[in-house]
């Protein structure tokens, strides 16, 4: 099921999917901390999901295949490094992009399965730390071979309600997260915004202090259709039972 131009029964029937996007530093952890509390205030079900520990196929064999290629090919830039890196993503050559092409393919239906699963749909809300703009990002190229493939993961993957990516300077990223090299960190920030051409839902969040960026998610947040839609404030409510079908009937 694609949820880019899904209809009321399938908007009824999912919760409402939030995803944070953006290089390491950026502050995502944050934002879902303080996003996470405001909306079970107002008395929605929420729950996060992270990429690499939800979604992520195989993620511990991934993550020592990056280790052992990091060790064989740049052996003293990861040395240089104060906080070792979970999964080398800035370490490319032609077969670790091979091998994580597939792995992102693998990705996106584990994903798909788990949005339609019976406990996440017991939610109202779905926050994603990392999504599969995350991966795209790692390999972003002007290739026309490499963008027919991001295209058509992206046309696989469920389209989120609000997709944010949290825009900061690498310098003060790296200060607060040195897991990868500077240099690469750069050039991440602008896959990130880059990707814009591809997924036009991704929207930019200003670099700024935690509040000034919580206000920006916030001002997204009173505008979408989760505080406006009756059937949202109407899930919240239903316990047990199929609400899915006593959703569609809502006015």
């Amino acid at each position: 099921m694609n949820f880019e131009n899904g209809d009321a029964h399938t908007l009824a029937c999912r919760p409402f999917l939030i995803t944070f996007s953006g290089i390491d530093g950026a502050g995502k952890s944050t934002q879902i901390e303080r996003l996470t509390a405001s909306l079970q205030n107002r008395g929605l079900r929420v729950t996060v999901l992270s990429f690499w520990d939800h979604v992520a196929v195989w993620s511990n064999m991934r993550s020592g295949v990056g280790y052992r290629a990091a060790d064989l090919l740049q052996p003293k830039q990861i040395s240089e490094l104060p906080v070792p890196a979970k999964n080398h993503k800035h370490i490319r050559n032609w077969y670790l992009t091979a091998i994580r092409s597939a792995f992102y393919v693998l990705d996106v239906a584990r994903l798909r399965r788990l949005l339609r699963s019976r406990p996440i749909k017991s939610f109202d809300v779905v926050i994603c730390d990392r999504y599969i703009y995350d991966q795209i990002a790692n390999l972003y190229s002007k290739s026309p071979l490499t963008r027919l493939y991001m295209r058509a993961l992206l046309h696989q993957s469920p389209r989120p309600d609000l997709a944010f990516i949290l825009d900061t300077s690498p310098d003060a990223a790296f200060a607060r997260k040195p897991e990868y090299p500077l240099d690469f960190m750069y050039r991440n920030r602008r896959s990130f915004l880059e990707l814009r051409e591809l997924a036009p839902e991704l929207l930019k969040i200003s670099a700024g202090s935690a509040d000034e960026v919580e206000d920006q998610i916030q001002s997204y947040i009173s505008q979408s259709r989760l505080l406006k839609t009756p059937a949202h404030r109407a899930k919240a409510e239903i316990s047990g039972g199929d609400h899915c079908s006593l959703l569609t009937e809502l006015p």
